[in-house]
């Protein structure tokens, strides 16, 4: 029973439903209190000591029901397809080329019972261990493996050799349906251990490809995981801060605070750095071409305003207009759409835009500054300032420009990113989320 509870703790776990290791020491006690003789009961007593919100008591119902359900062979062969093999049996030869467990479990099936070919998929499942599946790819394998410790390859062997005999188009069937069934199960476990919203593995593939052609209806699920993958790099950024910024050890003040010890030295301090503040200047490119990475990299930097300096965020399509007020007044996400909508209309041109941003914030650059430029430096041949960014380099510490397209179409049509990239501190590829969170971790080097 205690493994059995285990595997159905670990389910919830992966149906989103927080279950902290005391509630789970709780939820166990009830269990040994009232027992499993009563299923409803046990349903409800489950879920008042798990689930705690209305969505996660949803999906601790969901849960419990595809747990403990009967999830192999739900679904009864075809009577009519049986009905016209009514007069067929397995003889002893054809027993004999299956093995017994299979040959019995077959015979059980077409008298209307699959209890034992259930028993069998489910022994076979046990030692396989399935409930340790943890990716999309391992589904065919474990399929597979299921299908040959129930004796499945003995079945398509007889069919191979002997296709016309009498029972032959029976056995046909009953292969196809032992295998859909097979493949059901296994795909019932996978959703009830690894992606019980099926979503999972859509937008994990979403996620590893091009940001730009991610489907809207995927932006939420995707804001979420940026939003926790800033926090995490958020926290690691912040231990690794504290190691390297406490600076060199003071031994005059060490040894003065220590001489009250004999010598010993208890209390170590550090000589302290000051840092003058600076500011990271964000240029985003919100034409429909870079809308996309320009939502997500927006919302990266401002996960991060606990340990980034302050940051200033820009807007161009045409006209560039500063956007640092709506985020600081608004929720992130309205934030951006604000952004979007508002400076994301006209041709996009990057010689007005660079000369807007030196309108408004050029007495203000200095050797504490850091630049981001985000976009794909295609200007629809208009001048592309190159003027006005060669200026600014010179001006900032460092300049950096996020590119969504490879270097190979850097040459290719309106871009003119050939004649940016010398003026640049570095140029990153940036199209996908691995990129911005590589990036981000440059970005938090270089402002140690």
């Amino acid at each position: 029973m205690e493994v059995t509870f285990t595997r159905f703790v670990r389910a919830l776990r992966k149906a989103n439903i927080r279950v902290s290791p005391a509630e789970t020491l709780d939820a166990f006690a009830v269990l040994s209190r009232i027992g499993i003789s009563d299923r409803d009961f046990l349903k409800n007593a489950l879920g008042l000591a798990l689930a705690k919100t209305l969505p996660e008591k949803l999906a601790f119902e969901d849960t419990f029901e595809r747990f403990f359900e009967q999830l192999g062979f739900r679904e009864p062969p075809k009577r009519a397809m049986l009905n016209s093999f009514e007069d067929l049996t397995l003889d002893s030869h054809v027993q004999e080329r299956l093995g017994h467990p299979l040959a019995g479990g077959i015979s059980e099936m077409l008298d209307g019972n699959r209890e034992l070919l259930t028993e069998l998929m489910q022994q076979a499942a046990g030692q396989l261990h399935i409930d340790d599946i943890a990716a999309l790819r391992e589904k065919r394998s474990f399929e597979m493996r299921i299908a040959d410790s129930m004796g499945l390859p003995r079945l398509d062997q007889y069919l191979a050799d002997d296709p016309n005999a009498d029972i032959a188009p029976l056995l046909r069937y009953v292969r196809q349906y032992l295998y859909k069934e097979v493949k059901d199960y296994v795909d019932g476990q996978y959703r009830l251990h690894v992606d019980p919203t099926s979503k999972r593995a859509i937008l994990e593939a979403a996620l590893a490809g091009h940001l730009n052609r991610l489907p809207p209806e995927y932006y939420v699920e995707v804001r979420r995981v940026v939003e926790r993958l800033a926090k995490q790099f958020s926290r690691a950024y912040r231990r690794r801060a504290k190691r390297t910024q406490r600076g060199l050890l003071e031994y005059k003040r060490t040894i003065r605070q220590n001489m009250a010890y004999d010598g010993n030295v208890y209390e170590l301090h550090w000589r302290k750095v000051r840092k003058e503040p600076s500011t990271v200047y964000v240029i985003c490119d919100v034409s429909n071409s870079v809308s996309s990475i320009a939502r997500f990299l927006l919302l990266f930097l401002y996960e991060l305003v606990d340990i980034l300096p302050r940051v200033r965020a820009f807007a161009f399509s045409s006209e560039l207009g500063e956007v640092t007020e709506v985020f600081r007044n608004k929720a992130s996400e309205a934030a951006i759409e604000e952004a979007l909508f508002d400076w994301g209309k006209g041709n996009t041109d990057y010689g007005r835009a660079f000369f807007d941003f030196r309108q408004l914030v050029g007495k203000d650059l200095n050797k504490r500054a850091t630049v981001i430029v985000l976009g794909d430096a295609r200007s629809n041949f208009y001048d592309p300032g190159v003027g006005v960014v060669a200026e600014m380099s010179k001006r900032v510490k460092q300049l950096f420009w996020l590119n969504p397209e490879v270097r190979t179409q850097w040459r290719e049509g309106d871009s003119e990113m050939t004649r940016f990239a010398p003026f640049c501190t570095e140029v990153f590829l940036c199209n996908q989320l691995m990129h911005i969170e590589r990036f981000a971790d440059r970005l938090m080097t270089t402002m140690r």
